[in-house]
């Protein structure tokens, strides 16, 4: 084998219990791409807050979404991994597509230990983040850089660092939503993204230009790293392949946490102005996510779902993510191959 796929997540606890959300918090809440602060900031939350109290809490939501097979972004990414494995075999081509993990199995450092063994030179990293961002994607960078330095002989490292462009994401999204949601019987379509602190988006704009607004209107040089202006030409793209009016369609940001502004507007506080606006049935789609997990299944189609009809609206639907979608698995087949094919070519 010539060359390797790697398909990075950043983790999920391994069993939807205290101790296993306590294992799994202590690497997440370790992470200073994720939290940037303090070191003393971030030990403190850590075992002060989150260990005590926050993992028995989240653990029974966990236990809620779990799959039979286990965590449900594990389960989908080992089918994903099969999926696209097959792929390249019924091709005819020599690649090893492998799951890597920065905080649970599989570790990253442990398949990058595998792929040294079979004498891989030619690395494709292929985040599961469709938007890039400093707290996913440039952490797991880091964490295969780190472990491709310690090779005797350093592999090539191709970097793709969003997928929010490629064409096979952007159909994979509007098929999934033409199958579950009838234009006629929603007043409004959400794309609700995973949020993160103003500060973040701040920091990754070297070139001055972030105002949270007009700025994200289109695709520049300056603006090709903010997350936020990713997650905005994502809903552009979805609706124009779906063909729908953009006037139907809105933006919104979900699973804020602490006392920092995060980037607006607020998926809760969101639902209630379209409820005074007369918007009572809507759908929500989650494109920051590849698969269902706790901020889709519970934040969304449980807590906000309560409180949008305890609220008066009259149909809230959450459209599942693309999960084991087989349009998204020859997606993301697509994605690797093109990206192996122009370095290649390159």
């Amino acid at each position: 084998m010539a060359s390797a796929v790697l398909l990075l997540n950043l983790g999920t606890p391994a069993e939807p219990t205290a101790k296993g959300l306590r294992q799994y918090y202590r690497h997440f809440f370790s992470d200073p791409f994720v939290f940037d602060f303090n070191p003393l900031g971030r030990w403190l939350l850590r075992n002060a807050i989150i260990l005590p109290f926050r993992a028995p809490r989240v653990a029974k939501d966990y236990e809620a979404i779990w799959m039979p097979e286990g965590s449900p972004l594990k389960v989908y990414a080992d089918r994903m991994q099969g999926a696209v494995q097959a792929a390249f075999d019924a091709a005819g081509d020599e690649v090893l597509v492998r799951n890597a993990m920065n905080y649970s199995a599989p570790l990253l450092g442990d398949v990058m230990a595998e792929l040294e063994a079979s004498v891989i030179q030619d690395v494709l990293l292929l985040p599961m983040f469709p938007q890039y961002s400093t707290a996913t994607t440039a952490s797991v960078f880091h964490g295969v850089e780190r472990a491709a330095s310690s090779w005797r002989q350093s592999p090539r490292l191709r970097f793709v660092p969003d997928l929010f462009q490629e064409p096979s994401f952007v159909r994979s999204w509007a098929r999934l939503i033409q199958r579950h949601v009838d234009a006629q019987d929603c007043d409004e379509l959400i794309f609700s993204y995973h949020g993160v602190p103003e500060k973040t988006i701040r920091k990754a704009d070297s070139a001055g230009v972030c105002q949270f607004g007009t700025c994200c209107d289109r695709v520049t040089e300056q603006n090709r790293r903010c997350y936020r202006m990713q997650c905005v030409q994502t809903t552009k793209a979805i609706v124009a392949e779906l063909g729908w009016n953009e006037d139907r369609c809105s933006i919104a940001f979900q699973s804020r946490f602490g006392p920092l502004p995060w980037i607006q507007p607020y998926l809760d506080e969101h639902l209630m102005s379209l409820l005074e606006s007369g918007k009572k049935r809507v759908a929500v789609v989650t494109p920051s996510f590849i698969s269902d997990c706790l901020e889709t299944v519970h934040e969304i189609g449980v807590e906000y779902r309560e409180q949008f009809i305890e609220a008066g609206g009259e149909s809230f639907q959450l459209v599942p993510n693309l999960n084991d979608d087989e349009d998204w698995f020859d997606a993301v087949y697509q994605i690797a191959r093109d990206h192996l094919e122009a370095g290649d070519r390159g």
